[in-house]
């Protein structure tokens, strides 16, 4: 035994255990291990204050000491097989030191990105406490019944957007003005067919959000403001069908316009503003008999119900295809016991459409603003439209109307 191991044992420490106590003493003052100096002395039951440790002062751990116990080692090695152990060690080191930033790096952003998104949902969350609903009044209707009722597709409203192009104007006044339209196309259908009851879809993408940089550009309202108005404009509407029809149903679907983050990959389930601007128009409309919010059962998502014994699924459409959304709901629906689809509602793509697929219908409704600098750069023409289906025991397409309300 040498001289220098002579004086680590008077520490208690064999070589092994003197040279792990100094790469975790090298690692600490370097920020790349989770430990503080008094876990070091206890870890290796020194009998010396942290301190001693912490500067390294006139002892084992000091500069002096080391640098001689190392090149006594040296002397006993191999120069090679010490300079690959030296160099490994370093690389180990760096390694761990880069890994540490990394998820040091991680927790800040997940940290940041937290705070912001509850700071985000707080607010609005006070904000519809806060909101004080609109006082509408029930006066039944008698609507006789009928063979058939309606599927009403309200989706990509996206309010809260300032377009002013030659392709298009938008804002909240006009958006008021197409639901209108849409309003009255809805009541000539009805007229029409004798229709007796319907079906809402609020198909997401209500607001316009900040998920793209011209949507933060162009997006004239914060979030709280557009929430508060749409959810005004959205309630009147489906006030407006209650007058008239006997019983009114609404469904929703979660948009990707109205995720409380930029990024989808760091978006959580279930924050989307679109589940919450239905609950406060159910709060308006909770002196309305014949209103009913149905709640979805398969996800926030994915809406599911029956007209005149059709099973329906409306999903928002940035998830699902018109080719590959009956493939995924009726896996869904397999694997949930539920009836397959006969009908599946799609909106996201601002574009009405109607496509069969293993027998199954799958309608896509366009958009309530119309072309905006995102689809002008994508070279996509289009004009706001929506649909109305007519939905008889017999048929779960009696008629689809292709309605554009500018």
């Amino acid at each position: 035994m040498t001289e220098l191991e002579e004086k680590i044992r008077e520490y208690g420490l064999t070589p092994e255990q003197y040279e792990m106590c100094l790469s975790d003493a090298y690692k600490k003052a370097n920020h790349t291990i989770d430990m503080d100096w008094a876990e070091i002395i206890d870890k290796y039951n020194l009998n010396i204050h942290f301190d001693t440790l912490r500067k390294a002062t006139q002892t084992i751990f000091g500069g002096a000491f080391v640098s001689e116990y190392f090149k006594s080692k040296k002397a006993s090695y191999d120069n090679d097989t010490y300079l690959t152990e030296i160099r490994a060690e370093k690389q180990e080191i760096r390694k761990e030191k880069q890994k540490l930033f990394d998820e040091r790096t991680a927790l800040t952003k997940l940290l940041r990105e937290q705070g912001r998104r509850e700071s985000m949902f707080d607010i609005v969350k006070r904000a519809i406490e806060e909101y004080q609903p609109v006082k509408f009044d029930y006066t039944p209707t008698f609507v006789q019944d009928s063979d058939n009722d309606l599927i009403i597709h309200l989706t990509d409203l996206h309010a809260g957007v300032n377009i002013d192009s030659p392709f298009n104007i938008f804002n909240m006044n006009v958006l008021e003005r197409r639901l209108k339209n849409y309003l009255d196309e809805i009541f000539d259908i009805q007229r029409t067919y004798k229709s007796q009851n319907a079906y809402v879809i609020i198909g997401g993408d209500l607001i316009q959000g900040l998920i793209h940089t011209n949507a933060r550009i162009e997006a004239k309202e914060n979030i709280v403001m557009q929430i508060m108005e749409v959810t005004d404009l959205v309630s009147n509407f489906i006030f407006e069908l209650s007058k008239t029809f006997q019983n009114v149903e609404v469904h929703t679907t979660a948009g990707n316009h109205s995720r409380s983050t930029a990024n989808k990959e760091e978006s959580v389930r279930g924050e989307n503003f679109d589940l919450l601007i239905p609950f406060a128009c159910k709060k308006d409309l909770k002196n309305i008999e014949n209103v009913k919010f149905i709640d979805n059962y398969l996800d926030c998502d994915i809406a599911t119900f029956q007209v005149r014994g059709h099973m329906v699924y409306a999903t928002h459409g940035d998830k699902d295809t018109a080719d590959n959304v009956v493939y995924h709901m009726t896996q869904f629906a397999r694997k949930a016991k539920l009836p397959l689809p006969d009908l599946c509602y799609l909106g996201h793509r601002h574009t009405n459409g109607l496509t069969t697929v293993a027998d199954v219908k799958v309608v896509e409704s366009g958009c309530v603003d119309g072309m905006d600098s995102y689809t002008i750069g994508k070279r996509l023409v289009g004009t706001p439209e929506q649909t109305v289906t007519v939905v008889t025991a017999k048929k779960c397409i009696k008629a689809l109307c292709d309605i554009q309300i500018d």
